[in-house]
């Protein structure tokens, strides 16, 4: 215990109490007062802390309330990275590149833009693929929408403020009001869509990999030419790929949607029909 003492930084470890609360009482925001009941330190010395943490962007404050910041979810994937995300995610993603015959994507959030970290190929000659590096705008992707939608729309603005929202084609929406819009109906069935936002003649379907505080980490999609995207496509590939980002949430240790989350989502999306429209490998047999 001497020696812990003589090393032990008193003032980090109280910091680290602070941010180790917000995943103690499982909430995404927090008052000042439910900080300091939870670590029970001086309430000036707790108020320090948040301000420091958020000068740094670990914390960020909005209507007196403080939730974490975007500098941990930067922490997230790195760590992620070091834990092999790409060992754990990529025989599920290959998988399902297999199984629905379009291009299969895995995307993080690196500063304002989505980074392109796995490519798995369509098999089909005509096909729509990003090569391993790339970067793509978050407001009109797919996997940029569904990481946005899960994050609290102040960051949204922040993240977009240095890009603009540039158009890319005629379908790109290019105003925050829009876009936010967009966002809660991607937030409320769990997926994104990206029908030539992005490239004329392409579509995306994308699905975030969170966190246990529902922030996202990554997230993945299903891409291609746009004529291969049928009626009931769409629907069919977001269940696809819910259920990869659920194998690939608990294999990482954090918390997937519920059964009854995912159901519902599915629910309020699939076509009258169940299979009309669907990919003949994705259909049951």
């Amino acid at each position: 215990m001497a020696d812990k003492d003589k090393y032990y930084i008193e003032v980090l470890g109280k910091a680290l109490d602070v941010l180790e609360t917000f995943s103690h009482l499982g909430k995404r925001q927090l008052t000042l007062r439910e900080v300091h009941d939870s670590v029970r330190l001086n309430r000036n010395s707790v108020f320090r802390i948040l301000y420091t943490l958020a000068e740094h962007g670990y914390i960020t404050k909005s209507n007196k309330k403080y939730e974490l910041g975007p500098k941990l979810l930067d922490l997230s994937n790195a760590t992620l990275k070091h834990r092999g995300l790409l060992s754990i995610a990529g025989p599920a993603l290959e998988q399902l590149r297999d199984l629905c015959g379009e291009t299969v994507n895995l995307g993080v959030l690196v500063g304002q833009e989505i980074r392109y970290i796995g490519v798995w190929e369509s098999i089909h000659a005509f096909r729509v693929a990003e090569h391993l590096g790339a970067r793509d705008f978050l407001h009109c992707s797919a996997l940029g929408k569904a990481c946005l939608a899960f994050l609290p729309f102040r960051e949204v603005r922040e993240l977009l403020r240095k890009t603009d929202m540039p158009r890319q084609t005629e379908h790109t929406i290019t105003s925050l009001s829009a876009l936010k819009a967009e966002l809660e109906v991607t937030r409320a069935r769990g997926y994104a869509v990206d029908m030539e936002e992005s490239r004329i003649g392409a579509c995306c379907v994308g699905v975030p990999i969170l966190g246990n505080l529902g922030s996202p980490l990554a997230a993945i999609s299903v891409s291609g030419p746009i004529s291969h995207f049928k009626e009931g496509t769409v629907s069919s590939l977001a269940r696809a790929l819910l259920d990869v980002t659920a194998d690939i949430q608990s294999k990482l240790g954090t918390t997937p949607l519920t059964e009854e989350k995912r159901a519902k989502i599915t629910k309020a999306n699939a076509p009258s029909s169940g299979i009309e429209g669907t990919p003949s490998s994705l259909r049951n047999p």
